[in-house]
């Protein structure tokens, strides 16, 4: 089951926002920032296993398990490094309209 965002007036309601298990839990971060990379219904696995290469450099088997994780939890970080480093990666994620933040890890 998908996870869509829905606004409501001043309001905007994101996946996994509620939830009380934190997303860094178990994470292989590397880093002292993160791209956190959220699910959306506009974009094809392949869209966005082929991004996630084009901004990260991982294979694309560890895209694949990004864009799982993404799927079916809502939300997935897909990078961690460096401010720059992040903010580089999620304006290559942003740049098909993929709804993606960075955040110290």
């Amino acid at each position: 089951m998908a996870t869509e965002i829905t606004e409501r007036p001043g309001i905007l309601d994101l996946p996994g926002l509620y939830e009380e298990e934190d997303i860094r839990d178990g994470a292989d971060i590397r880093g002292p920032w993160i791209v956190i990379l959220y699910n959306c219904q506009c974009h094809t696995f392949e869209d966005v296993e082929s991004i996630l290469q084009k901004a990260t450099g991982c294979s694309l088997e560890k895209a694949e398990e990004i864009a799982i994780e993404v799927h079916t939890r809502g939300r997935a970080i897909c990078f961690s490094g460096s401010q720059e480093e992040c903010e580089r990666v999620a304006r290559i994620i942003a740049s098909i309209r993929l709804q993606v933040e960075t955040d110290r890890a």
